[in-house]
């Protein structure tokens, strides 16, 4: 990712935005059988029973996921199980990331198996500056029609700078938060409310929550994921 002064190409708008989650957030793991590969109905089964038990969306083949060890394909078994446990009544959100490449096809693959949306997960081991995780973010946005969610931590640290250009993008439902630096993720929030992005909405990502949860309630993010379904 390289820095640049030239201006964003237009991205294509997206048919909606996301319905607000009510509820801890869902994080399943992903199963393996015995021969190595993606026990479809084991985590059909988990999704299914997490979903039950009041989670507000699940969140699937993301960070507790473990995405970056799925391949394209197992990939797209993960979203496809993990959308036909919801049986259309739940939101599913698919994780997509890595090369850009690889990011792409996943957010395609996202759409083609029928998720509500996507969260772009940091590039594994790969920094750039905030110019070029904005463009990152862009780019897989053009790849896919479904609402993103954008991921403040690791290798894609947003700024104010940044999430001001990603607030141009028609697709943005949200942005989750993995640093823990409160009063930034403040200011991102008053951000979207002075763009009138009323839309967008905001999570606590921190591992552990719950710990750090009344201070993100306190400015106006009463959303967390967590891994109890785990």
């Amino acid at each position: 990712m390289t820095d640049t002064a030239q201006a964003p190409a237009a991205v294509p708008s997206a048919p909606g935005a996301l319905a607000p989650f009510e509820g801890v957030l869902f994080f399943p793991v992903t199963p393996f059988d015995a021969a190595d590969r993606v026990d479809e109905d084991v985590l059909a089964a988990h999704v299914a029973d997490g979903l039950a038990h009041g989670a507000g969306a699940a969140f699937v083949a993301c960070g507790t996921g473990e995405f970056h060890a799925l391949g394209i394909d197992e990939h797209a078994q993960v979203v496809r199980a993990g959308v036909a446990a919801a049986g259309g009544r739940h939101v599913v959100i698919a994780g997509v990331g890595g090369p850009l490449g690889h990011a792409r096809r996943c957010a395609e693959i996202a759409a083609e198996a029928g998720a509500d949306g996507i969260l772009v997960l940091p590039p594994y081991l790969v920094a750039g500056p905030p110019s070029g995780v904005a463009a990152y973010v862009e780019e897989i946005a053009r790849a896919t029609p479904l609402p993103l969610i954008a991921y403040h931590r690791g290798t894609a640290q947003l700024t104010d700078q940044t999430v001001e250009r990603l607030l141009a993008l028609p697709s943005l439902a949200g942005i989750k938060d993995g640093v823990g630096d409160v009063a930034l993720f403040q200011r991102f929030v008053l951000a979207a409310r002075r763009a009138g992005r009323h839309d967008l909405q905001f999570f606590n990502g921190l591992l552990t929550a719950e710990a750090s949860q009344a201070a993100y309630r306190a400015i106006g993010v009463p959303l967390y994921s967590s891994a109890v379904f785990a």
